[in-house]
Protein backbone atom coordinates (compact mmCIF):
# COMPACT_ATOMS: atom_id res chain seq x y z
CA UNK A 1 0.00 0.00 0.00
CA UNK A 2 3.10 2.22 1.13
CA UNK A 3 4.65 1.74 -2.46
CA UNK A 4 1.66 2.20 -4.53
CA UNK A 5 1.05 5.80 -2.60
CA UNK A 6 5.07 6.50 -3.10
CA UNK A 7 4.31 5.52 -6.72
CA UNK A 8 1.56 8.15 -6.85
CA UNK A 9 3.14 10.75 -5.33
CA UNK A 10 6.01 10.34 -7.52
CA UNK A 11 4.02 10.18 -10.59
CA UNK A 12 2.28 13.34 -9.37
CA UNK A 13 5.32 15.36 -8.64
CA UNK A 14 6.94 14.46 -12.29
CA UNK A 15 3.68 15.73 -13.97
CA UNK A 16 3.42 19.13 -12.23
CA UNK A 17 7.98 19.01 -13.12
CA UNK A 18 7.03 18.86 -16.81
CA UNK A 19 4.52 21.55 -16.30
CA UNK A 20 6.64 23.48 -15.00
CA UNK A 21 9.44 22.60 -17.37
CA UNK A 22 7.18 23.44 -20.47
CA UNK A 23 5.54 26.86 -18.77
CA UNK A 24 9.24 28.43 -18.83
CA UNK A 25 10.34 27.36 -22.29
CA UNK A 26 7.27 29.37 -24.08
CA UNK A 27 9.30 32.41 -23.00
CA UNK A 28 12.66 31.51 -25.36
CA UNK A 29 14.57 34.82 -26.85
CA UNK A 30 16.33 34.60 -29.91
CA UNK A 31 18.80 36.89 -31.50
CA UNK A 32 18.55 38.38 -35.10
CA UNK A 33 15.46 36.40 -35.93
CA UNK A 34 16.28 32.92 -35.29
CA UNK A 35 13.05 30.47 -34.17
CA UNK A 36 13.20 29.25 -30.69
CA UNK A 37 9.62 27.30 -30.86
CA UNK A 38 7.51 27.39 -27.47
CA UNK A 39 7.41 23.25 -26.05
CA UNK A 40 3.83 21.58 -26.62
CA UNK A 41 3.23 22.59 -29.39
CA UNK A 42 2.21 25.94 -27.77
CA UNK A 43 1.89 29.46 -29.74
CA UNK A 44 5.26 30.89 -30.13
CA UNK A 45 5.68 33.85 -27.85
CA UNK A 46 9.60 33.90 -28.67
CA UNK A 47 11.35 37.53 -27.96
CA UNK A 48 13.59 38.71 -30.90
CA UNK A 49 16.42 40.42 -29.34
CA UNK A 50 17.92 42.50 -32.59
CA UNK A 51 20.17 45.22 -33.67
CA UNK A 52 19.29 48.40 -35.71
CA UNK A 53 21.39 50.68 -37.39
CA UNK A 54 20.73 54.31 -38.22
CA UNK A 55 23.15 57.15 -39.99
CA UNK A 56 22.69 59.36 -37.28
CA UNK A 57 20.35 60.01 -33.82
CA UNK A 58 18.23 62.46 -35.44
CA UNK A 59 14.40 63.59 -35.14
CA UNK A 60 14.10 61.76 -38.98
CA UNK A 61 13.78 58.59 -36.57
CA UNK A 62 11.50 59.63 -33.99
CA UNK A 63 9.17 56.54 -35.27
CA UNK A 64 11.49 54.21 -34.33
CA UNK A 65 12.08 55.81 -30.36
CA UNK A 66 8.93 56.23 -29.90
CA UNK A 67 8.03 52.62 -30.75
CA UNK A 68 11.20 51.62 -28.74
CA UNK A 69 10.20 53.98 -25.58
CA UNK A 70 6.72 53.77 -25.53
CA UNK A 71 6.77 49.93 -25.49
CA UNK A 72 5.23 48.90 -28.69
CA UNK A 73 8.15 46.85 -29.71
CA UNK A 74 7.98 44.86 -26.53
CA UNK A 75 4.23 44.32 -27.33
CA UNK A 76 5.19 43.07 -30.82
CA UNK A 77 8.10 40.56 -28.55
CA UNK A 78 10.97 42.69 -29.83
CA UNK A 79 14.02 43.44 -27.94
CA UNK A 80 16.61 46.27 -29.13
CA UNK A 81 20.30 45.16 -28.10
CA UNK A 82 21.38 48.55 -29.68
CA UNK A 83 20.89 51.41 -31.83
CA UNK A 84 23.53 51.70 -33.78
CA UNK A 85 25.12 54.91 -35.06
CA UNK A 86 26.58 53.89 -38.48
CA UNK A 87 27.69 57.72 -39.88
CA UNK A 88 26.06 57.31 -43.65
CA UNK A 89 23.85 55.57 -45.02
CA UNK A 90 25.73 52.92 -46.94
CA UNK A 91 27.61 51.62 -43.88
CA UNK A 92 23.90 50.89 -41.88
CA UNK A 93 22.27 49.09 -44.60
CA UNK A 94 26.13 47.55 -44.88
CA UNK A 95 25.67 46.77 -41.44
CA UNK A 96 22.50 44.67 -42.61
CA UNK A 97 23.55 43.27 -45.21
CA UNK A 98 26.58 41.39 -43.69
CA UNK A 99 23.57 40.13 -41.07
CA UNK A 100 25.57 42.41 -38.05
CA UNK A 101 21.62 44.46 -37.92
CA UNK A 102 18.23 43.23 -38.51
CA UNK A 103 17.36 46.42 -39.89
CA UNK A 104 18.91 49.87 -41.00
CA UNK A 105 17.30 53.43 -41.58
CA UNK A 106 18.00 55.88 -44.24
CA UNK A 107 16.89 56.89 -47.59
CA UNK A 108 15.67 54.67 -49.78
CA UNK A 109 18.07 55.98 -52.29
CA UNK A 110 20.50 54.14 -50.14
CA UNK A 111 18.81 50.74 -51.05
CA UNK A 112 18.51 51.90 -55.05
CA UNK A 113 22.13 52.52 -55.14
CA UNK A 114 23.31 48.84 -53.69
CA UNK A 115 20.59 47.42 -55.37
CA UNK A 116 21.96 48.74 -58.73
CA UNK A 117 25.18 47.01 -58.34
CA UNK A 118 23.18 43.78 -57.62
CA UNK A 119 22.06 44.13 -54.11
CA UNK A 120 18.75 42.35 -53.10
CA UNK A 121 17.65 45.17 -50.11
CA UNK A 122 13.91 46.94 -49.74
CA UNK A 123 12.51 49.46 -48.16
CA UNK A 124 9.54 48.83 -45.82
CA UNK A 125 8.06 51.17 -44.30
CA UNK A 126 8.44 55.44 -44.32
CA UNK A 127 9.16 57.11 -41.50
CA UNK A 128 9.33 60.94 -42.49
CA UNK A 129 7.98 61.58 -45.57
CA UNK A 130 7.76 65.23 -47.25
CA UNK A 131 11.11 66.66 -47.99
CA UNK A 132 11.80 68.10 -44.33
CA UNK A 133 14.08 70.99 -45.38
CA UNK A 134 13.73 74.60 -44.56
CA UNK A 135 15.64 77.89 -45.54
CA UNK A 136 16.27 79.86 -42.67
CA UNK A 137 17.67 84.19 -43.18
CA UNK A 138 18.71 86.70 -41.12
CA UNK A 139 16.97 89.85 -39.87
CA UNK A 140 16.57 91.92 -42.69
CA UNK A 141 16.86 88.87 -45.73
CA UNK A 142 13.69 88.25 -47.48
CA UNK A 143 12.62 85.47 -49.96
CA UNK A 144 8.82 86.29 -51.68
CA UNK A 145 10.13 84.17 -54.77
CA UNK A 146 12.72 81.57 -55.21
CA UNK A 147 14.35 84.40 -57.97
CA UNK A 148 14.97 86.63 -55.12
CA UNK A 149 17.68 83.54 -53.70
CA UNK A 150 19.71 85.30 -56.44
CA UNK A 151 22.66 88.04 -55.15
CA UNK A 152 22.55 86.32 -52.30
CA UNK A 153 25.19 84.51 -49.65
CA UNK A 154 24.26 80.62 -48.86
CA UNK A 155 25.90 78.20 -46.15
CA UNK A 156 24.01 74.56 -47.18
CA UNK A 157 25.21 70.68 -45.71
CA UNK A 158 28.42 68.88 -48.08
CA UNK A 159 26.94 67.50 -51.09
CA UNK A 160 25.11 65.09 -51.66
CA UNK A 161 23.57 65.31 -48.45
CA UNK A 162 19.66 66.07 -49.02
CA UNK A 163 19.40 69.86 -48.27
CA UNK A 164 22.20 70.07 -50.77
CA UNK A 165 20.27 68.13 -53.68
CA UNK A 166 17.01 70.11 -52.66
CA UNK A 167 18.95 73.59 -52.96
CA UNK A 168 20.07 72.90 -56.25
CA UNK A 169 17.08 71.29 -57.69
CA UNK A 170 15.61 74.64 -56.92
CA UNK A 171 17.91 76.97 -58.35
CA UNK A 172 18.14 75.29 -62.00
CA UNK A 173 14.00 74.60 -61.67
CA UNK A 174 14.17 78.40 -61.62
CA UNK A 175 16.95 79.28 -64.04
CA UNK A 176 19.38 80.32 -61.23
CA UNK A 177 23.45 79.35 -61.75
CA UNK A 178 24.65 78.41 -59.24
CA UNK A 179 27.86 79.74 -59.90
CA UNK A 180 27.11 83.04 -61.08
CA UNK A 181 23.60 83.92 -59.56
CA UNK A 182 24.53 83.32 -55.61
CA UNK A 183 27.46 82.58 -53.36
CA UNK A 184 27.46 79.01 -52.01
CA UNK A 185 29.61 77.66 -49.09
CA UNK A 186 29.28 73.86 -48.15
CA UNK A 187 30.31 72.76 -44.82
CA UNK A 188 30.01 69.96 -42.25
CA UNK A 189 26.04 68.88 -41.99
CA UNK A 190 24.59 70.83 -38.85
CA UNK A 191 27.15 73.86 -38.72
CA UNK A 192 24.66 75.54 -41.69
CA UNK A 193 23.59 78.44 -38.76
CA UNK A 194 27.01 79.65 -37.56
CA UNK A 195 27.79 81.74 -40.60
CA UNK A 196 24.26 83.04 -40.75
CA UNK A 197 24.28 84.03 -37.09
CA UNK A 198 27.75 85.19 -37.25
CA UNK A 199 26.40 87.68 -40.10
CA UNK A 200 28.91 86.59 -43.31
CA UNK A 201 26.41 84.72 -44.80
CA UNK A 202 22.35 85.71 -45.53
CA UNK A 203 20.85 82.13 -45.52
CA UNK A 204 21.23 78.49 -44.17
CA UNK A 205 19.35 75.40 -45.34
CA UNK A 206 18.69 72.96 -42.52
CA UNK A 207 16.99 70.47 -41.06
CA UNK A 208 15.35 70.15 -37.65
CA UNK A 209 16.31 70.82 -35.31
CA UNK A 210 18.53 73.22 -36.39
CA UNK A 211 15.74 75.16 -37.85
CA UNK A 212 14.38 76.04 -34.56
CA UNK A 213 17.58 76.59 -32.67
CA UNK A 214 18.01 79.08 -35.52
CA UNK A 215 14.42 81.05 -35.18
CA UNK A 216 15.03 80.77 -31.20
CA UNK A 217 18.40 83.08 -31.85
CA UNK A 218 16.30 85.00 -34.51
CA UNK A 219 16.43 83.54 -37.83
CA UNK A 220 13.70 83.46 -39.87
CA UNK A 221 12.26 80.72 -42.36
CA UNK A 222 12.17 82.28 -45.83
CA UNK A 223 11.77 78.91 -47.69
CA UNK A 224 9.87 75.80 -47.27
CA UNK A 225 10.63 72.28 -48.99
CA UNK A 226 7.63 70.53 -47.49
CA UNK A 227 5.58 72.72 -49.22
CA UNK A 228 7.15 72.17 -52.34
CA UNK A 229 7.23 68.40 -51.70
CA UNK A 230 4.67 66.98 -49.60
CA UNK A 231 4.81 63.28 -50.85
CA UNK A 232 8.48 62.26 -50.66
CA UNK A 233 10.07 59.08 -49.20
CA UNK A 234 12.82 60.49 -47.02
CA UNK A 235 13.60 58.17 -43.99
CA UNK A 236 12.59 54.46 -44.60
CA UNK A 237 13.45 51.17 -42.58
CA UNK A 238 15.19 49.26 -44.75
CA UNK A 239 16.61 45.54 -44.58
CA UNK A 240 17.94 42.47 -46.81
CA UNK A 241 15.05 40.25 -49.31
CA UNK A 242 17.09 36.88 -47.71
CA UNK A 243 15.91 38.57 -44.46
CA UNK A 244 12.06 39.35 -44.34
CA UNK A 245 12.78 35.32 -46.83
CA UNK A 246 13.86 34.03 -43.21
CA UNK A 247 11.97 35.85 -40.71
CA UNK A 248 8.44 37.16 -42.48
CA UNK A 249 7.18 37.30 -38.76
CA UNK A 250 9.67 39.45 -37.36
CA UNK A 251 9.60 41.46 -39.93
CA UNK A 252 5.85 42.07 -39.64
CA UNK A 253 5.82 42.63 -36.14
CA UNK A 254 9.18 45.52 -36.46
CA UNK A 255 6.66 46.94 -39.22
CA UNK A 256 3.70 46.94 -37.13
CA UNK A 257 5.38 48.73 -34.41
CA UNK A 258 7.16 51.68 -36.47
CA UNK A 259 2.88 52.27 -37.52
CA UNK A 260 1.84 52.26 -34.01
CA UNK A 261 4.49 54.74 -33.32
CA UNK A 262 3.34 56.80 -36.37
CA UNK A 263 -0.34 56.69 -35.14
CA UNK A 264 0.61 57.67 -31.42
CA UNK A 265 2.60 60.50 -32.74
CA UNK A 266 -0.19 62.22 -34.45
CA UNK A 267 -2.88 61.24 -31.91
CA UNK A 268 -0.30 62.05 -28.73
CA UNK A 269 2.18 64.45 -29.86
CA UNK A 270 2.79 65.59 -26.14
CA UNK A 271 3.91 62.33 -25.38
CA UNK A 272 6.09 61.97 -28.70
CA UNK A 273 7.75 65.26 -27.76
CA UNK A 274 8.34 63.74 -24.55
CA UNK A 275 9.95 60.96 -25.82
CA UNK A 276 12.13 63.67 -28.16
CA UNK A 277 13.45 65.41 -25.30
CA UNK A 278 14.28 62.26 -23.33
CA UNK A 279 16.35 61.22 -27.01
CA UNK A 280 18.16 64.56 -27.28
CA UNK A 281 19.37 65.31 -23.57
CA UNK A 282 21.75 67.65 -24.69
CA UNK A 283 19.64 70.10 -27.00
CA UNK A 284 17.26 72.81 -25.62
CA UNK A 285 13.36 71.62 -24.57
CA UNK A 286 11.62 74.18 -26.26
CA UNK A 287 13.38 73.71 -29.51
CA UNK A 288 13.11 70.04 -29.45
CA UNK A 289 9.08 70.38 -28.59
CA UNK A 290 9.09 72.95 -31.57
CA UNK A 291 10.77 70.73 -33.33
CA UNK A 292 8.55 67.88 -33.59
CA UNK A 293 5.11 70.11 -33.37
CA UNK A 294 6.69 71.77 -36.81
CA UNK A 295 7.10 68.36 -38.25
CA UNK A 296 3.90 67.08 -37.37
CA UNK A 297 2.03 69.55 -38.90
CA UNK A 298 3.94 69.48 -42.12
CA UNK A 299 3.20 65.75 -42.15
CA UNK A 300 6.64 65.01 -42.42
CA UNK A 301 5.82 62.27 -40.05
CA UNK A 302 3.20 60.23 -42.34
CA UNK A 303 -0.12 59.24 -41.10
CA UNK A 304 0.83 55.64 -42.43
CA UNK A 305 3.85 53.88 -43.12
CA UNK A 306 3.25 53.18 -46.62
CA UNK A 307 5.36 54.35 -49.15
CA UNK A 308 3.78 54.78 -52.65
CA UNK A 309 4.79 55.18 -55.98
CA UNK A 310 4.74 59.38 -56.03
CA UNK A 311 6.90 59.09 -52.90
CA UNK A 312 9.66 56.66 -54.11
CA UNK A 313 9.81 58.38 -57.61
CA UNK A 314 10.11 61.87 -55.37
CA UNK A 315 12.82 60.54 -53.66
CA UNK A 316 14.99 58.66 -56.77
CA UNK A 317 14.36 61.10 -59.34
CA UNK A 318 15.99 63.32 -57.34
CA UNK A 319 19.27 61.29 -57.32
CA UNK A 320 18.97 60.85 -60.69
CA UNK A 321 18.76 64.72 -61.11
CA UNK A 322 22.10 65.31 -59.00
CA UNK A 323 23.55 62.21 -60.95
CA UNK A 324 23.86 60.08 -58.32
CA UNK A 325 21.95 56.87 -59.74
CA UNK A 326 21.95 56.33 -63.51
CA UNK A 327 20.28 52.98 -63.62
CA UNK A 328 16.59 52.59 -64.59
CA UNK A 329 15.05 50.93 -61.29
CA UNK A 330 11.64 49.95 -60.79
CA UNK A 331 9.07 50.48 -57.41
CA UNK A 332 9.43 46.92 -57.25
CA UNK A 333 13.19 46.81 -56.95
CA UNK A 334 13.60 49.02 -54.40
CA UNK A 335 10.45 49.14 -52.29
CA UNK A 336 8.19 46.10 -50.65
CA UNK A 337 4.80 47.44 -49.86
CA UNK A 338 3.24 44.13 -48.79
CA UNK A 339 3.87 44.83 -44.82
CA UNK A 340 2.13 47.52 -44.97
CA UNK A 341 -1.26 47.04 -46.76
Amino acid sequence: MRTFKKIAILSTMTLLLTALLSACGSNAKSVNGTDTMASGGQEDTKVDTIMVSEVYHNLLYLPLYVANNQGFLEQNRIELSSIRAAGSGPTALSSVISGESAFSFHGPEHVAFANAKGGDARSLVLLSGSAPVWAVAREGVSVSSPEDFKGKTIVVGLAPTSSNSLMRKLFEDHNIDIDKDVTITEVQNGSELGAVLAGKADIAFVYEPQLDQGIAEGLHIVYDFTKDYPDFAFATMNTTTSFMEKNPDLTQRFVTSIEQALDYIHSNPEGAKAVAVKEFPNLDKKVVEHAVQRMIDSKVYPADGHINESAFEAAIGMQRFIGNLKEDLAYEDIIDASFTK
